[in-house]
């Protein structure tokens, strides 16, 4: 049956480029027919199957704070004198780990040169030192926005059959990862057109699979979902992505109870370690001891430079009262930080 179905693929997509060929005006007129299986180069289709399948350079800001390309791995670098092997993308987090527990006013990282980079065409060079990767890392600034898809990803292995106009011949393509997905694309010129064998698959970030059956699903598809999360294409590794809401109902839920302090660069955890804090729908939150010692502020949530902020106010309590950036939202856990030299760690205690 699959070479049924493979065969029947190729027939279509002959059928569909001869008329393109020998008749190009009406094959623009031509709607709900077969042609519209066939994707050529310059079509919109192709660009955004281009975009979803680019190298994500976003996921290691933490590194080379640029979002236009990545650091190949394996490769080593030295957080706050502490070495670490990087050799994937789950080791990342030791870096946000051991910077997020650190006391210092100023976190120290530094990368062992020479690292490879890779761009989101997949093309790569070697850099050699500091301070010729910070002079990469301002011109993907200046150089624009990130324009990849990371909402959605392709599920492979995925079949695509091409066809030269001139020569009038198809081949099959088994494709295994994004960067040959990529590679197909853009490498597709004016006289190639390519089809895929459907259904195809993708995946959400959210893991939901969407299953696609035709080109116009495809493209409705990619367009709707490019937007709809979080790329974290800046340079706030910390951001975890959380919305204001996700914020507000965290707060509300359990009492807090505080496990760091630290206020301009002074380390105060140890006066707090006992208190609790209870933030109240009515924008009132209750800090305390166990027992007593009550003192009532207010609170409120925003977003700013696509960051969530909590403010807080309470009067003659300064080590409290600030406008708090919230830069993690763990399940037992939440931190919030304020320039280099403030930070606060609360613990969720819904036991108590």
């Amino acid at each position: 049956m699959k070479k049924l179905i493979d065969n029947v693929m190729r027939v279509v997509l002959m059928v569909s480029v001869i008329g393109l060929y020998s008749c190009q005006e009406e094959y623009e007129d031509v709607g709900g027919s077969d042609e519209e299986q066939t994707i050529a180069a310059q079509s919109d289709i192709a660009g955004l199957i281009k975009q979803t399948s680019s190298q994500d350079g976003s996921f290691d800001n933490i590194v080379d704070e640029a979002s236009c390309f990545a650091v190949e791995f394996p490769y080593t670098v030295n957080a706050n004198g502490v070495e670490i092997s990087i050799n994937s993308k789950s080791d990342l987090e030791k870096i946000e780990n051991l910077l997020d527990a650190s006391t210092n006013v100023n976190n120290i990282l530094e990368i062992v040169f020479p690292i490879t980079i890779t761009y989101a065409d997949y093309s790569q060079i070697t850099v050699e030192n500091k301070g010729e990767l910070m002079v990469r890392a301002r011109e993907c600034i200046e150089g624009g926005g990130d324009d990849d898809i990371e909402c959605i990803d392709f599920v492979y292995p995925i079949t695509l059959f091409t066809f030269v106009i001139d020569a009038q011949q198809s081949s099959e393509i088994q494709v295994e990862t994004d960067f040959d997905m990529y590679r197909v694309f853009s490498e597709l010129e004016d006289n190639r057109l390519v089809s895929f064998q459907y259904p195809i698959t993708l995946t959400k970030h959210d893991g939901t699979e969407v299953v696609i059956e035709n080109n116009a699903d495809l493209m409705a598809t990619l367009e709707m979902e490019k937007n709809q999360c979080d790329e974290d294409d800046d340079n706030d590794y910390n951001d975890d992505d959380f919305s204001e809401a996700e914020l507000d109902e965290y707060l509300m839920t359990c009492p807090l109870q505080v496990k760091q302090v630290i206020r301009d660069q002074m380390d105060n955890t140890e006066q707090y370690l006992e208190h609790l804090m209870v933030f109240r729908e009515d924008g009132s939150v209750v800090f305390s001891t166990y027992t007593a010692d009550v003192i009532t502020g207010t609170w409120n949530t925003s977003i700013s430079n696509g960051a969530v902020n909590l403010r807080l106010e309470f009067e003659n309590f300064t080590d409290f009262t600030s406008y708090w950036q919230v830069y993690k939202l763990e399940e037992n856990l939440i931190k919030l930080y304020k320039d280099d030299g403030n930070k606060i760690a609360l613990e969720r205690r819904c036991d108590i």
